[in-house]
């Protein structure tokens, strides 16, 4: 399968923040699979959206508690 090359960056920026983060953290660790931290994907998703020229509207307080609520809608 083809992928763009807009999907390969995202996917090697992402490499690179986890093997950062091994860098720095990898001491500390003990020998275990772990989760690429959250913070450090919407950081690298950030970016990318960032180089293409798109911008995210934050969400209003509102929105926000609405999507935790099961009580709403469907």
């Amino acid at each position: 399968m083809d992928y763009p090359s807009e999907v390969m960056d995202l996917s090697f920026s992402s490499q690179l923040n986890a093997m950062i983060w091994m860098t720095k953290n990898g001491k500390s660790l003990s020998p275990a699979v772990y989760e690429f931290p959250k913070e450090l994907d919407r950081e690298t998703a950030m970016a990318k959206l960032e180089t293409m020229g798109i911008k995210i509207d934050k969400w209003t307080p509102e929105q926000e508690a609405y999507t935790r609520a099961y009580a709403e809608g469907t």
